[in-house]
Formats: C-alpha cells, structure tokens, sequence
C-alpha cells in the first residue's frame, strides 16, 4: 500500500486535544450537520416511541408517528424555545411542552395552544409546527441530521457498506448495548481504531486470534476500512474495523456486528455508545465481556496519552509508514473540514 507524505506525518498540534477553542469549532463544523446514530430501530417500535440526541448545539428528536412511520424534528416548542423532550420513552399521543402546555401531534403540527382565543386570537396553528430535521434506517440502525433537506443517508454512508465482508447487519438483532466515559479528546480514541501498529502490542491477548500481518485497509473517501484474518488461515474466520467519518466506529466478525459512536462532551472528555448486533442464538453477556476487554485497553490508552499531553514537552513522534498512515489522513481530513 503506497501512502503519501501526509499520511505519514502527524499533524495536529497539542492543543487540538486540550483547547476550548478547538472543540467548539468541531462540534460547530463537524458534529453539527452530519448523520448521527442514534437509536436502533426496535427501539422505536410503537407510535409514540421516540430517542432524543444533541448534535452540536442542536437539541433532536426522532418519533414513531401514528402511521408507524419515522419523523425527525427539532427538540424545542415553538412558543418559548422550550426542550422538549429527554432521553428515550413514549409520549403517547402528543409531544407536551410542559412550560405553557403547546401540544403537537406525532407529526408535528401544533394542536393545542391554551388560551389560545383569548391570548393569541391572530395565531395561524399551521406556522407554528415543529420543526422538521431528517431521519432515516440503515440496517436497522437509525440516523438523524438536523437539516430536513440533508443530503441522502446512502450518499454519507458510500461505499463502506460493500466493505463488511457480506455481513448484513440488518439481518442480526441489536442484543447490548454500553456506555463509557471516558477522560480523552474524542479524535484520541478515533485515532487508536484506525491505529494498526498497536493491535500486536495493547491487544497482545484480547485479539491473540488474529493475523495482524495479514490486515488489510483502505480509504474510502473519508471514511476507512480494514479486514484481517484469523491464524487459523480459515476463509470464514475474519475482522473487521471500519470508520464512518468523523466519529462513527465499527468492528465486525461473521458472528456480530459492533458500532461504538465517540461522542465529544469537553475537550478531555468523549462519551462512547456501544452497540452490539448479533444472531438470535448470541451470548449477549458474553459478546459484552469480549468486547469489553480490548475496548477498555483502548480506552485506558487514550486517557493515559491525555494526560500527558498538558506538558511543555508532549510531542508526537514519526507515524508507522504503513500501519500509522490512516492517522495522518484521518488528519487531513479534518483539517480540510475546519478550514
């Protein structure tokens, strides 16, 4: 694999995983119009249903409709600014701004506004909708961008979805699901995933069963993909790491199928959701516990090499030419973005 000078230089300074400055000019031109995941479909079965999520500044949520349809809109009433909703549940038959009481149906449309006769006799019920934001399913796993005119989901995704080695993520279940805190820069634990070099090392015992020699990756656009086999050489053992830019993580055997989203909280702090997708005869316990297991090495990894980058003196050295080279265009990709 041929790669270029910039691919093998590190390229972002110290306070790229320290600074206030940086991270609000991520979550503005980053983390704000993108697709998210969010939730998995079953999670949304019955009308009512709904996830909530905040990309950048922007408060979402996503609904099951009366019609059993998906809606995204805007998490804020139209009246005062109001948030409306938190977390993940069922509102029923109506979303309730519990401010003032406005009430919208599951399609979004104002339906009640108290007083509304005598203290807003000019109101047109029709203007003052939710507003919507763009919602769509991939393989069972549900996305949301806050601009309803977003460019497709199936544009964002490219051509990573042909790269799972045949695995249709849809046709398993999503079976756990986990959340870590965890005290690093968000761009630190990406970097350790598309980061081969470390695999015979950190990973000596949690990925001992893989080939690392053998691993294969690539570019696509701005996303990554990899593939390695097992030392058993057997065509139907394999891994999988993949990357959906800039913070959307995947791994997946022909058993199961993972997705862990680095969320940016702070500049030294990034929450990661983990969910695990597998077959009806799976070990939910036991897929958690195994992925567990290396997650955590990457995780205490990335916390140690945040804490020591505050000194006079943190320096990143040389990239590996070939096993270092996605962090570099992992790089220049984002710098192209804040540009």
């Amino acid at each position: 694999m041929s790669t270029s000078l910039t691919e093998q230089r590190y390229l972002l300074p110290p306070s790229a995983y320290r600074a206030q400055s940086w991270f609000e000019e991520e979550r503005e031109r980053l983390f704000r119009n993108r697709w998210a995941l969010i939730a998995d479909s079953e999670e949304l079965a019955a009308p009512g249903d709904f996830v909530t999520a905040t990309l950048g500044d922007a408060p979402l949520v996503v609904v099951r409709d009366d019609d059993r349809g998906l809606r995204a809109f805007h998490n804020i009433c139209r009246h005062r600014g109001m948030k409306l909703l938190d977390g993940r549940g069922n509102v029923g038959r109506q979303i309730s701004c519990f401010y003032h009481q406005w009430r919208y149906a599951l399609a979004g449309t104002l339906e009640v506004v108290p007083q509304r006769r005598e203290q807003f006799p000019d109101l047109d019920v029709a203007d003052w909708g939710l507003l919507p934001a763009s919602v769509d399913v991939w393989e069972g796993m549900v996305f949301v961008h806050p601009d309803p005119a977003a460019p497709a989901l199936t544009d964002y995704l490219g051509e990573l979805p042909a790269h799972l080695g045949g695995i249709r993520p849809g046709a398993l279940r999503q079976v756990a699901t986990a959340t870590f805190e965890m005290a690093c820069n968000w761009k630190l634990f990406v970097e350790n995933h598309i980061d081969v070099y470390h695999l015979w090392y950190l990973h000596e015992d949690t990925l001992a069963d893989y080939d690392h020699t053998k691993f294969e990756h690539r570019r696509l656009g701005e996303h990554w993909t990899s593939r390695e086999p097992t030392r058993t050489g057997r065509a139907s053992e394999w891994l999988g790491a993949h990357m959906l830019f800039p913070n959307m993580l995947m791994a997946n055997t022909p058993e199961y199928f993972l997705t862990y989203v680095a969320e940016p909280v702070a500049p030294d702090r990034t929450r990661l959701d983990l969910r695990i997708r597998a077959g009806a005869d799976a070990d939910p316990e036991a897929l958690l516990v195994l992925v567990r297991a290396f997650i955590e090495e990457d995780i205490a990894t990335c916390e140690a090499i945040q804490a020591a980058s505050g000194s006079p003196v943190f320096a990143v050295g040389p990239l590996a030419r070939d096993h270092e080279a996605p962090i570099g265009a992992f790089h220049h990709d984002l710098l192209r973005r804040l540009a």
